[in-house]
């Protein structure tokens, strides 16, 4: 443009068809165009500029927020995790105090029968322990029967008394009565087995429990012959000590605690 403006001005001039004001109005013209067109492409240039930096103040703002987002999810998801974990902690808790007080009963129970039945403890009559969380009271089948026999002895009988008069104060207990033996054999005409004798001398505990007052809804009986020892079977005293009769406490729901890992 410049140059064809400056073309036709030197053209007009030098066949003298222009006259010197049409001559200088027109290099005026071409200067003010010129001059806008530098402005125009000045504006263009800056607004290039303008564009440039808000598209990287865009990528900046995108970029910033999913800073945030990825910082907030992290955030919820230890929020949750820190949740979740303190309620697994105020459970394990509560399961250990459960567990705390079932022992704290059991053990007052235990100080309870061992002190209410301590004649009979002191005998050699009846023995307390606990087995698997539950209180067992033995009593030695040599104590509550002859050989081979399910007759209560009269020392038995007096024993099994003593313990019937304990049971009933137990209230919302339920107990099994289990008959054990040695390992030496039996076959007559009225045991075929030690799991006959075994299940027989129970049952006839469990008939003179009754006797005394004892609910019967309350009572099991169980045979369990040999399989089941406390000592081995390879001496006299451990064969003696096989040959009882044991009534069981059964734990009640809220006993039955398992303390968490």
């Amino acid at each position: 443009m410049k140059i064809f403006y400056v073309g036709a001005l030197f053209a007009f001039a030098a066949i003298g068809c222009v006259s010197n004001g049409k001559y200088d109005a027109a290099v005026a013209q071409t200067a003010a165009t010129q001059a806008e067109l530098d402005r125009n492409r000045s504006q263009l240039a800056q607004a290039a500029t303008d564009l440039d930096q808000r598209r990287a103040e865009v990528e900046q703002r995108r970029a910033e927020i999913a800073q945030l987002k990825s910082e907030n999810a992290a955030l919820a998801n230890t929020k949750t995790a820190s949740g979740a974990r303190i309620s697994e902690l105020q459970s394990n808790l509560a399961a250990l105090e459960a567990a705390q007080s079932a022992a704290a009963a059991r053990a007052a129970l235990y100080k309870d029968l061992s002190l209410r039945l301590k004649r009979q403890i002191d005998d050699g009559d009846l023995s307390i322990a606990v087995r698997d969380g539950r209180m067992v009271l033995q009593l030695p089948n040599d104590v509550l029967f002859d050989t081979g026999r399910t007759e209560l002895k009269p020392a038995g009988k007096k024993a099994i008394e003593a313990i019937a008069g304990v049971m009933k104060s137990l209230k919302s207990r339920h107990f099994q009565i289990a008959g054990h033996t040695d390992n030496l054999p039996i076959s007559n005409a009225e045991f075929a087995s030690n799991w006959e004798l075994s299940s027989g001398r129970a049952l006839r505990v469990v008939h003179f429990l009754i006797d005394k007052g004892v609910d019967a809804s309350e009572l099991s009986a169980a045979g369990y012959s040999e399989i089941d020892p406390v000592a081995k079977n390879d001496t006299a005293d451990g064969k003696r000590r096989n040959r009882r009769t044991e009534i069981t406490l059964q734990p009640n729901i809220d006993e039955l605690v398992k303390v968490p890992q």
